[in-house]
């Protein structure tokens, strides 16, 4: 028990150690206008310019409906002609 407390303490004075140490580098921090960075400017955004449309497409997995199979053709076909 007496061990736990001792780990306690320390734990409780290098805690405090910590916060003391951030607070003093927040005070001691140069405020100046010339220690911070400028403030970017603002820009309008470049407009966007849509790509040309190729004659092959590089996804043609996406250009159907992926629920149309070729043996549903086939089924409707066969339906269709009885």
């Amino acid at each position: 028990m007496d061990h736990l407390i001792t780990t306690a303490w320390r734990a409780f004075w290098v805690g405090l150690g910590a916060s003391a140490v951030l607070i003093a580098q927040g005070l001691l921090t140069p405020s100046s206008p010339a220690a911070t960075a400028p403030a970017p400017s603002v820009e309008e955004p470049a407009p966007y310019v849509a790509p040309k449309a190729s004659a092959k497409s590089a996804d043609p997995i996406l250009s159907r409906n992926p629920f149309e199979s070729a043996r549903t053709k086939l089924a409707l076909r066969g339906r269709s002609a009885s």
